[in-house]
């Protein structure tokens, strides 16, 4: 790049943000010079918002005080150390809607500037890419090539796995030495390459150990101990136990025998009034300020479990958000019919 080019850049980016903060200017050109294709491994790109995640778990998540506590210190020690002595491995657990994909992307929007789209950031998902049985060594092959080839470009990648309850047993065996102290030698690409990995994260999300969840709170408030005061503590042991013998990605995982999952988290099953949180968020989305009678419409939709699980919806707040969708839209209408008539 020669200098009539960096002075036009710099001189765009001046007067571009000229009415914002008088130094924001300087280090998006400095950024742009050190990485003008955009999404570099360092700290700009990178900004691992810890203040962002919280914000946003404490406005947008609903009835998970043991997740929110648990993932916010797991990641805010993870990073507060420049060389932390393993990669973190999390595990997430509990029923569908009760906010372990939305979990995750909160993370993954405030870690990369470019969220999800950022090239340091994988996302597997059990049911599309790892089905069949007799592709498993395929499977393994393509996943330490694609997961070494992201940490020699980025150590602090972020890898998610999503439905590992669907993935075939034994796959995921193969991120143990990922997952384990030190850096670690793999084949790829014909040769034996040095891959440092304690920067980097992993992130699993699977459905296994919900009914040791719902059967533990359930037991729990029997013994007069309220859904606020329960810990994680309560539940960690049995999720491992559960994830360990359950049919699917971990079920009799090194990844849990050899204990390089740090945290196992639990996301409780969602009651009515966590659902009448997650209702009116999907219409302040909107724009929408609901009546009692919209929320109760959307509520309509709720299924509930049998007892003694009567109190904890089948789905969590899974199906909301196309449920008030259509609620929105009803009430658009019925605004427009009437703006109508009056002319």
């Amino acid at each position: 790049m020669n200098s009539s080019s960096i002075f036009f850049i710099l001189s765009f980016i001046f007067v571009s943000q000229v009415n914002c903060n008088k130094f924001w200017w300087i280090e998006s050109a400095v950024n742009f010079i050190k990485c003008p294709l955009g999404d570099c491994c360092n700290d700009y790109y990178i900004p691992q918002n810890i203040t962002g995640l919280r914000k946003e778990l404490d406005n947008n998540l609903f009835g998970q005080h043991i997740a929110q506590d648990a993932v916010i210190s797991a990641l805010a020690a993870h990073i507060a150390i420049e060389n932390p002595p393993k990669a973190l491995a999390m595990s997430f657990h509990g029923l569908a809607g009760t906010g372990k994909n939305f979990v995750a992307r909160i993370i993954t929007n405030n870690f990369f500037m470019k969220g999800s789209l950022s090239r340091h950031f994988q996302v597997y998902t059990g049911r599309i890419e790892f089905s069949l049985q007799d592709q498993i060594n395929s499977y393994k092959e393509l996943l330490v090539e694609k997961i070494a080839e992201s940490l020699l470009k980025c150590p602090k990648s972020l890898f998610v796995f999503d439905e590992v309850d669907l993935m075939i047993p034994g796959l995921l065996d193969v991120l143990v030495p990922f997952l384990d102290h030190g850096p670690v030698r793999v084949p790829f690409k014909g040769t034996k390459q040095s891959v440092l990995t304690n920067k980097a994260i992993f992130i699993f999300l699977s459905n296994t150990g919900s009914h040791e969840i719902a059967k533990a709170l359930v037991d729990l408030r029997s013994q007069g101990k309220s859904r606020e005061e329960t810990r994680l503590e309560d539940f960690e042991s049995l999720i491992a136990v559960g994830a360990f013998n359950e049919k699917g990605g971990l079920h009799r995982s090194d990844t849990i025998s050899t204990s390089l999952i740090d945290h196992y988290v639990p996301f409780l099953p969602l009651e009515k009034p966590h659902i009448r949180q997650c209702i009116k968020a999907a219409f302040r989305l909107r724009e929408i300020d609901p009546s009692e009678e919209h929320i109760e419409e959307a509520m309509s939709h709720v299924t509930f479990g049998d007892k003694p699980y009567d109190l904890y919806a089948k789905n969590g707040c899974k199906r909301v958000d196309q449920k008030v969708a259509s609620i929105v839209y009803k009430i658009t209408k019925s605004n427009e019919l009437k703006s109508h008539k009056e002319l």
